[in-house]
């Protein structure tokens, strides 16, 4: 007998005791193996919501869901363009749940177009809201003090159906 028949022998007969003694171990296995297949890290949900303040477009705003953790945060994009002709606008990104009373939001970041093109709030587990729909929320101030009279939102998702609303863009 070949050195790898020996080896694989012990193998094959442990593997099937395992499937005929407990065959929810077998599938308990084969569920964690999916689920490790599937973490991916932070990944982007629904559509982004557009900001145009006072004619010029800011940027967007766009949720990430974290399918290793559970965690949703905002994450805010500048417009290259506003970013350069106004560096110390500033924007205020965060993910909110509103249908909560109280709404349920994770920390915001406020940040100035000159630090970074790329913005994130600190995030937070979806399941701290209930029902664990979630959006990404911004609003953008510039260096006067101008700001549009609503924030933008990305679209809204519902983590217990997979569904998607519309984003909701921002501009005056």
């Amino acid at each position: 007998m070949s050195v790898l028949r020996r080896a694989l022998k012990p193998v094959a007969v442990t593997a099937a005791a395992l499937a005929l003694s407990a065959g929810t171990v077998v599938a308990g296995t084969a569920q964690a193996s999916s689920e490790s297949a599937s973490c991916t890290g932070w990944i982007n949900i629904g559509s982004p919501g557009n900001y145009t303040l006072l004619g010029s477009y800011a940027g967007q705003v766009e949720q990430e869901y974290n399918t290793c953790s559970g965690q949703v945060m905002a994450h805010w994009q500048w417009s290259t363009l506003y970013r350069n002709a106004h560096p110390y606008a500033h924007v205020d990104v965060m993910a909110m749940s509103w249908e909560n009373y109280p709404a349920v939001m994770d920390r915001d970041k406020v940040q100035n177009a000159n630090v970074a093109q790329d913005v994130f709030s600190y995030g937070i587990d979806i399941h701290t809201a209930n029902p664990d729909k979630w959006f990404a929320y911004a609003n953008v101030t510039d260096e006067h003090g101008n700001s549009c009279r609503y924030a933008t939102g990305g679209s809204v998702h519902d983590y217990a159906t997979g569904g998607n609303g519309a984003p909701d863009p921002s501009s005056c």
